[in-house]
């Protein structure tokens, strides 16, 4: 089950996941039934039919059965699942109202900028599949055979949720629409030197005094001691070996589990051996990546990670390994499960306060988002008393 327990408001965008397979969307319910009302929004009527269809993309996502819908243990969360799609569809109705008062209308010009996004999407998709395919050591094909195949994926999954190309880029037209809505109605929102000043004082205080609000503060002020900058060369496991690793430790066989990734790491200590010792002869770590790792990214490559202690960014075993490492030591390749991992420490941290000067277009972005949802909070709230919205969430 993926994702279940943390559900989340959709608000206005009603996201493209091209990694959403496996459920049906459109469930066989008696028509009498999805003609009953369940919510009221302008006088208007949402149908159970309209929630049932919403609230099935949901269900997919969060990867929910029907023996996880008959779970007593899940009851509350369903309910509140439920709660929220209602809630989801109430608020969408509110906004399509707010915006044809506004002006805004679905147009062609919408409609081609969804086209053009999506079309964008399946390129980025069919690009992952390449370097995948690459990675894993497969025959490489021609591009557009790779961009088929995520158009393949992308139909199947419209198929799923009963739904065209064109109903779906509708649908995206009307979200972008809203989106240009939203926008219109907050662009009056400014941040002020003071609210910056005062956004710095108050959390550079916080971080100094609590550490540990550093790893997730939405800017970081505070650097503490200890912390390192390294890059690795990962070795990587198949998605297929992954996938039964952890499929096993789903299944809550840990010691099957292990013993299965033990005997697959086994199988590629040769190169991950083979990779360290030129490591170790002095060969350019940058370009051992390049020629070996699975992970070529940008920040790998040049300026590495950053991680201390609880960082999470690697496997535990590979971060208290690497954590003491010395300034420019590398590595014995550490297991995990997504492969080998060599790696080396760049730098160690010393403990920094970041002045305002370093952080003041970060901090300015933050605040700025923190005004401009309050007083979207503000505007739905007086949009809604206003909508007159009845709710029969019993029905659902």
């Amino acid at each position: 089950m993926k994702h279940f327990g943390k559900y989340c408001a959709m608000f206005i965008v009603v996201i493209f996941i091209l990694g959403v397979t496996g459920c049906t969307l459109v469930e066989v319910v008696p028509e009498k039934d999805r003609q009953r009302v369940v919510a009221e929004v302008y006088g208007e009527k949402i149908l159970k039919g309209e929630f049932l269809d919403a609230y099935n993309q949901q269900k997919a996502y969060y990867g929910i059965t029907e023996e996880i819908e008959k779970d007593a243990q899940y009851k509350g969360t369903i309910k509140e699942i439920k709660k929220d799609v209602l809630e989801q569809l109430i608020t969408r109705r509110v906004l399509q109202k707010r915006a044809k008062q506004a002006g805004f209308t679905v147009n062609e010009e919408y409609i081609q900028e969804a086209r053009k996004e999506l079309e964008e999407q399946l390129k980025s998709y069919a690009e992952a599949l390449k370097q995948r395919a690459q990675s894993e050591g497969k025959e490489s094909q021609q591009e557009k055979d790779y961009l088929q195949e995520a158009r393949n994926e992308w139909q199947q999954q419209l198929s799923d949720a009963g739904l065209t190309e064109e109903e779906y880029i509708r649908r995206r037209a009307e979200d972008i629409m809203l989106e240009k809505f939203t926008e219109k109605m907050l662009e009056d929102v400014e941040v002020t030197e003071q609210d910056i000043q005062q956004y710095y004082n108050e959390q550079l205080n916080r971080q100094k005094k609590d550490p540990s609000l550093v790893e997730t503060a939405p800017v970081q002020l505070y650097r503490p001691a200890g912390w390192v900058r390294v890059k690795h060369i990962l070795i990587p496991l198949s998605s297929e070996e992954r996938d039964g690793y952890y499929d096993l430790v789903q299944q809550g066989k840990q010691e099957e589990a292990k013993k299965y990734l033990d005997e697959k790491l086994k199988a590629i200590e040769p190169r991950a051996r083979e990779v360290y010792d030129k490591a170790k002869a002095g060969e350019s770590f940058e370009a051992l990546i390049e020629a070996y790792s699975e992970d070529k990214s940008v920040a790998n490559k040049e300026d590495g990670y950053v991680i201390y202690r609880g960082s999470g960014l690697f496997a535990e075993e590979v971060e208290q390994t690497a954590l003491k490492l010395g300034e420019g030591e590398i590595s014995q390749p550490i297991g995990s499960p997504l492969g080998y991992h060599i790696i080396k420490l760049y730098e160690k941290l010393p403990e920094k306060v970041f002045t305002l000067e370093e952080k003041k277009e970060e901090i300015k972005a933050v605040v700025l988002d923190d005004k401009r949802n309050e007083k979207w909070n503000a505007l739905l709230e007086e949009w809604k008393k206003e909508a007159k919205i009845k709710k029969y969430e019993n029905r659902l």
